[in-house]
């Protein structure tokens, strides 16, 4: 019992700790502003056509140019890709995609991305599908947007939807690249004056999406294989 409790509490440090440290490092905004270009797009207005209420935030960060890697200083589009790769192929997504990999992976599946290397090299197009959970619906020079929330063989609507908007945008005047993950979950099945999950998963939620976006800033600052 003793080393029960003492495994349980040095988890619990580890994990307060972490919170702590992407709190201090990661910047977190919500709900979006009224004016966010995200509900004016095509994939939001495809997808939530009831309008239903919906869980919203975008973590964001920003890097000083100087500690960009030197190849990526002036091309918003390798950046907004090398963020991309970072976000999937990291340590947060790890778990995820090590389970995904277990139960998703097959014969109907074969032509979509799985493993740490295929996420961290892939160009991630337009329709672009991986772990059997998010496909790239729309692209831009300076962001990737990606559907999520059920298996794309299945691209009807579901109970619980959501875009995730992945993208990397230079600020010459301040000398820095602002790097954010924007999400939004939505019931897209029916209409309803609920969110599609409760606080505490929004929360958990929020800690994820602050880790995948200190990943992404690591592989815009340090060498790759």
């Amino acid at each position: 019992m003793g080393l029960i409790r003492k495994t349980l509490g040095t988890a619990l440090a580890v994990a307060a700790g972490g919170a702590g440290y992407l709190t201090a490092t990661t910047n977190l905004t919500t709900p979006l502003s009224a004016d966010d270009e995200l509900w004016s797009s095509r994939s939001f207005k495809r997808f939530n056509r009831h309008r239903n209420p919906s869980i919203q935030d975008v973590c964001w960060k920003s890097i000083p140019l100087s500690d960009v890697r030197p190849e990526l200083r002036e091309n918003e589009e390798a950046l907004t890709m090398e963020f991309c790769r970072g976000a999937w192929a990291g340590y947060a997504y790890a778990p995820q995609r090590a389970i995904m990999s277990i139960t998703n992976k097959g014969p109907k599946t074969e032509n979509q991305l799985f493993d740490e290397q295929q996420l961290a090299s892939s160009k991630y197009e337009l329709g672009t599908r991986f772990s059997d959970h998010f496909e790239v619906v729309e692209r831009t020079r300076n962001s990737v947007t990606l559907r999520g929330g059920g298996s794309p063989l299945e691209p009807g609507p579901r109970e619980v939807d959501g875009l995730f908007v992945i993208s990397a945008k230079l600020n010459r005047q301040a000398g820095t690249v602002d790097v954010g993950l924007k999400t939004v979950f939505f019931n897209s099945a029916e209409p309803t004056g609920k969110k599609p999950a409760p606080f505490f998963v929004e929360l958990l939620h929020r800690y994820y999406a602050r880790a995948m976006v200190d990943d992404g800033a690591r592989r815009l600052t340090r060498k790759t294989p």
